[in-house]
């Protein structure tokens, strides 16, 4: 009988790649009886339970496909092959068939797939969005990763730490790319940061007291920001091209009675 070759040390096996998804980690909830509010059965659950319930839960994204989406194989074999992700995450459908959830058990993996610059998969483009227990499939969330440069940055600011603490009014930080990472490029930082798209953007911030003469006036640059509509909770337009307000506007025009003075 031949021998079997052991698997190489850092090479991912196919039975790591396509491992059975393992049960969820049970969370245990005080049993209590439905309120009845306003003559309607509900059930309220505490802070501290939404976040012990979704726990699990705190490494997924939901990816929003702009047309009909590849098939669950085909986007688990290409998030397999190039994504890069240390751990296999689990691929599963939502009840928008254009929607797929994708829960990972690392956080540096969840930063990696948050933050892909190529948004594709098997051409097919798609919106990603971090998934937390307010998520709703009906509306887009505004917090979007954007990646974010700041031209002339010194390099002695690369550091993670400094770079998470001066672009927190900016957004949330997601990474830094490889260059700043290792800063074999100095003419500038580049950040992926998770940004309120319904917000004005921060165009600058100072490094040191305003106007003196060793303080630094920093300038932020968005490669990516996209416009975000508050009227009816998508991207791809704001709310003076939207069309609901735009109807909106119209019907209130419709009901106004004009009186001679």
């Amino acid at each position: 009988m031949a021998d079997v070759e052991p698997p190489v040390a850092g090479r991912r096996t196919f039975a790591d790649v396509f491992a059975a998804p393992q049960p969820l980690p049970e969370v245990e909830v005080v049993l209590r009886p439905p309120k009845i509010i306003e003559g309607e059965i509900c059930f309220i659950f505490s802070a501290e339970e939404t976040e012990a319930t979704a726990r699990p839960f705190r490494f997924s994204i939901v990816l929003k496909f702009l047309r009909q989406r590849p098939s669950l194989d085909s986007i688990r074999s290409f998030i397999s092959s190039r994504w890069g992700l240390s751990c296999c995450p689990v691929v599963s459908a939502m009840q928008n068939s254009r929607n797929v959830f994708i829960r990972m058990s690392k956080e540096e993996d969840f930063n990696k797939a948050l933050s892909r610059e190529s948004c594709e998969i098997n051409g097919v483009c798609y919106r990603p969005f971090a998934w937390s227990p307010d998520y709703t499939e009906e509306y887009e969330s505004p917090c979007v990763p954007v990646w974010v440069f700041l031209p002339g940055l010194p390099p002695h600011f690369y550091h993670a730490s400094v770079l998470k603490m001066i672009t927190a009014p900016i957004g949330k930080f997601i990474r830094r790319d490889n260059p700043t990472t290792c800063a074999t490029r100095t003419d500038g930082a580049r950040i992926c940061l998770e940004v309120d798209a319904s917000r004005d953007p921060i165009t600058h911030f100072w490094l040191g007291c305003p106007g003196l003469p060793h303080s630094r006036r920093q300038e932020v640059v968005y490669e990516t920001l996209p416009a975000y509509c508050c009227n009816c909770h998508q991207q791809g337009h704001n709310s003076k091209t939207c069309r609901i307000g735009k109807d909106h506007t119209k019907k209130g025009t419709g009901n106004q009675v004009w009186v001679k003075k």
